[in-house]
């Protein structure tokens, strides 16, 4: 991953610099995904990638796909 330096209001610098280091790293994630999907052109590819992100995210978390089954047919019933 590399390092991108962008202006941002004050105000959003602040908050961000007063967080702790897990919601720096939650920041982090979410403006990565933001941009990513900001510079896909196609729908299909933008849906892809945010899809792409939560599974590598639900993976990294320990969440499998029969937990995934097993929420989903929860909430069907």
């Amino acid at each position: 991953m590399s390092t991108l330096s962008i202006r941002l209001d004050d105000d959003i610098v602040k908050k961000f610099m007063q967080a702790s280091e897990s919601e720096k790293a939650r920041w982090e994630e979410a403006f990565n995904l933001w941009w990513r999907v900001y510079f896909i052109t196609d729908p299909k590819q933008k849906l892809d990638a945010v899809t792409d992100y939560f599974r590598k995210k639900a993976q990294e978390r320990g969440l499998t796909q029969e937990m995934l089954d097993e929420i989903l047919a929860d909430e069907a019933e």
